[in-house]
């Protein structure tokens, strides 16, 4: 069942929007595709810090050492890291 939603968006989110729809084609795709996508990545976001409450429930809380090895792993590559409560 198809349900619509009316959004108000700010000067910001315009230009956020009129910047996807350059890529997906119309503004429908453009919302839907992003809306898809964070959904993805917060359920593997969810699914990694779930996957590290597993492992150190079984073998304890990863050291300092391998977080600073991963840390430096991920610097490496560029990749920009989000803060998480642990």
């Amino acid at each position: 069942m198809a349900v619509k939603t009316t959004i108000n968006f700010d000067d910001e989110m315009q230009a956020a929007l009129a910047e996807l729809v350059e890529l997906d084609g119309t503004k429908t795709l453009a919302i839907k595709r992003s809306l898809m996508a964070q959904v993805q990545r917060r359920r593997r976001r969810q699914a990694m810090l779930d996957l590290i409450a597993d492992w150190e429930a079984k073998d304890g809380p990863i050291d300092q050492a391998h977080l600073d090895w991963a840390d430096a792993v991920l610097d490496r590559q560029g990749v920009e890291k989000e803060q998480v409560d642990r």
